[in-house]
C-alpha cells in the first residue's frame, strides 16, 4: 500500500527538495548497502569448504538474513521517515520565509464574506451578460430575416422591366408638363389679347380673338 505523500510544498520552497524525495534517495541508499553486504557476506561463506557448511546451508541462511534484514529495515525507515517528516523537515506553522512576509497579514472572516459576495456578484453578471447575449443573438437573426425579405422583394419588384416602365412613364409626365406649360401659356395671352379689345371699347367675339395675332 502507496504511502500518502504530506504536502510539502512549504519546505520544498525552503530546502529546495522535498523532504519525501529525501528520504527515498535514503531508503534506497541504505537498501543498496544491505544488499551489498548480504551479498559479500554470501560469498565469503561461499568459500568455506563444504565439510563445514554446506551451500545449502549458505543459500538458507543468506534467504533468513535477507527476510530478518528487510524486516527491520521496514520498520527502522518507518520510524525514520515519521521522524523526519514530523520534527526534521517540517516547517512549524508559525514560521514565515522571507519570502512570503506580504502574506504575514491573514484575511479575516469579514473580507472572505466580503470576497463571496462579490463572487456571487460576478456570478450574477456573468449569467444576465449569457442571457443578453443569447438575446441580442435571436433579434439579430430575426432582422437578418427581414433584410433579407426585403432585398428579395427588391429583386422581385424593382426589376428591369419595372425600371422600363418607370423611365417610360417619366418620359410621359415630362412630355405632358411641357404641353401644359405651352397651353398655359396661349391662355394668358388670349385672355390679356381679350382685355385689350375690351380696353379699347369693344366687346371682342370669338373670332376676333382667335383671327388677331395673339403672340405680339
Amino acid at each position: 500500500m502507496a504511502s500518502v505523500i504530506p504536502d510539502e510544498q512549504y519546505e520544498t520552497q525552503f530546502f529546495g527538495f522535498s523532504p519525501s524525495s529525501f528520504l527515498d534517495g535514503v531508503k534506497g541508499l541504505v537498501l543498496d548497502r544491505l544488499s551489498e553486504a548480504t551479498e559479500q557476506l554470501e560469498g565469503h561463506l561461499s568459500q568455506i569448504p563444504e565439510e563445514i557448511i554446506s551451500k545449502e546451508e549458505v543459500s538458507r541462511g543468506i534467504g533468513l538474513l535477507r527476510q530478518q534484514t528487510d524486516s527491520n529495515y521496514t520498520k527502522t525507515m518507518q520510524k525514520l521517515e515519521a521522524h523526519i517528516l514530523e520534527n526534521v523537515m517540517k516547517i512549524p506553522a508559525h514560521v514565515l520565509l522571507p519570502s512570503d512576509v506580504e502574506q504575514q497579514s491573514q484575511a479575516s472572516a469579514s473580507d472572505i464574506t466580503l470576497l463571496h459576495t462579490e463572487m456571487e456578484k460576478l456570478r450574477t453578471q456573468l449569467k444576465n451578460e449569457k442571457l443578453m447575449q443569447a438575446k441580442l443573438k435571436d433579434e439579430l437573426q430575426d432582422i437578418e430575416q427581414v433584410l433579407e425579405e426585403q432585398q428579395k422583394m427588391k429583386t422581385e419588384v424593382f426589376n428591369e422591366s419595372w425600371m422600363t416602365q418607370l423611365e417610360e412613364a417619366k418620359e410621359k409626365l415630362l412630355f405632358v408638363h411641357e404641353n401644359d406649360e405651352e397651353t398655359l401659356a396661349v391662355a394668358a395671352a388670349i385672355q390679356k389679347k381679350a382685355a385689350d379689345l375690351r380696353i379699347s371699347g369693344n366687346t371682342p367675339t370669338a373670332v376676333q380673338i382667335l383671327t388677331t395675332n395673339i403672340l405680339k
